[in-house]
C-alpha cells in the first residue's frame, strides 16, 4: 500500500521548489462519523516568494488554476497575495484519482505566525494533527513551540481544576474555530468532537507527555503566561478582564478577521464555481450525508 507521503510527493514533484510540504484536514485524518469519505488531500505549501512560486506553477501546471485564479496570480502584487492569512489557496486539482487543495504561504509568513500568532491562521491548523513530508528543523522546531502554546492557552481557558482528557482536548482542537464566521453556517458543529475521536492517539501522543494527570483526567495548575506568543501577551497586558477572557476574545478576534477575508479571497483564487462546490460539499457533509 502506498503510504500518503509517498503519494503527495509525487503530486509535488512536477511543481516547482518548496521550502515544507505538510499535509493536514480530513484528507489525512480520518474524522470520527466519516470513515466513508474520500475527501481532497488539504496541503500547507511553503515557499520562499509566492509570486515566484505561482509564476512558475502556471507554466508547468496550467490546470491547477481556475479562470479567475489565473488571472489573480498572474496580476496580483506579492503583497496583495498575502493578505488574508498570508495563504493562497488552490482546490480541487485531480492527479492520480484523487483532488487536493493546495495554500502557499512565504516561509517567513508561516514562521511568524506559528512563533507569533500574528493571524493564527496557520498556528490553529498546524495544532491540530498534520502529516509532515517535508520540513526543515527550523519549521519542525517552530511547529513545536507552537503546540506548546496551544497547549498552555487551553489551560489558561480552563483554569485550575481536573478535566476529562478528551474534553480538554477538544479546547485544544478548538481554539482555531473561535470566532470563526463559518462556524455553524457550512461547518458541521460537530467538528471539534470529531477530530479530537477520530485522532485520540495523535492528542494524547503530542500532548499528553506536557500534561499532568490524576484519575485519568487532565490536571491543569496555576499557569504562566510567559511562554505564550509576543502578540497574545501584549494584548493580554492590556486586557481589562480575567486571563481566561482575554485570550478567547484574542483568538475570536483573529479567527473572525481570517475567516471573513479567506472567504472573500477565496473566490478571486479558486474562482466561483469551484467556491459554490466547496461550499456545497461541506453543507452535505454538516447534514451528515
Amino acid at each position: 500500500m502506498v503510504k500518503p507521503e509517498e503519494e503527495i510527493l509525487k503530486f509535488m514533484d512536477n511543481r516547482p521548489e518548496t521550502v515544507a510540504v505538510i499535509g493536514y484536514g480530513s484528507g489525512i485524518n480520518v474524522q470520527y462519523g466519516q470513515e466513508n469519505r474520500k475527501p481532497q488531500i488539504d496541503l500547507i505549501v511553503v515557499v520562499n516568494n509566492l509570486k515566484q512560486w505561482h509564476k512558475e506553477n502556471i507554466k508547468l501546471n496550467p490546470r491547477d488554476y481556475s479562470f479567475s485564479g489565473k488571472l489573480f496570480f498572474k496580476f496580483a502584487s506579492r503583497r496583495y497575495m498575502r493578505k488574508g492569512g498570508k495563504i493562497t489557496y488552490m482546490t480541487y486539482i485531480a492527479f492520480n484519482g484523487q483532488e487536493y487543495k493546495i495554500g502557499t504561504i512565504e516561509k517567513d509568513d508561516f514562521l511568524a505566525d506559528l512563533k507569533n500568532w500574528e493571524t493564527f491562521y496557520m498556528a490553529g491548523r498546524m495544532q491540530k494533527p498534520i502529516l509532515v513530508v517535508k520540513a526543515p528543523k527550523e519549521i519542525e522546531s517552530a511547529i513545536e513551540y507552537n503546540r506548546h502554546a496551544g497547549l498552555l492557552s487551553s489551560k489558561l481557558l480552563l483554569g485550575k481544576g481536573e478535566y476529562d482528557e478528551e474534553y480538554f482536548y477538544t479546547i485544544l482542537a478548538g481554539l482555531s474555530y473561535l470566532g470563526d464566521t463559518r462556524m455553524g453556517i457550512a461547518e458541521n458543529p460537530d467538528k471539534v468532537l470529531n477530530i479530537v475521536k477520530g485522532r485520540f492517539d495523535f492528542y494524547h501522543d503530542t500532548y499528553g507527555k506536557e500534561l499532568k494527570f490524576k484519575r485519568g483526567n487532565v490536571v491543569v495548575e496555576e499557569e504562566d503566561i510567559k511562554t505564550l506568543p509576543d502578540d497574545m501577551q501584549k494584548y493580554l497586558m492590556d486586557y481589562k478582564g480575567t486571563i481566561s477572557d482575554g485570550i478567547r476574545q484574542f483568538l475570536v478576534n483573529k479567527n473572525r478577521n481570517q475567516s471573513m477575508s479567506q472567504t472573500v479571497k477565496g473566490l478571486l483564487t479558486t474562482g466561483p464555481i469551484k467556491s459554490i462546490k466547496y461550499v456545497a460539499q461541506k453543507l452535505k457533509r454538516k447534514k451528515g450525508k
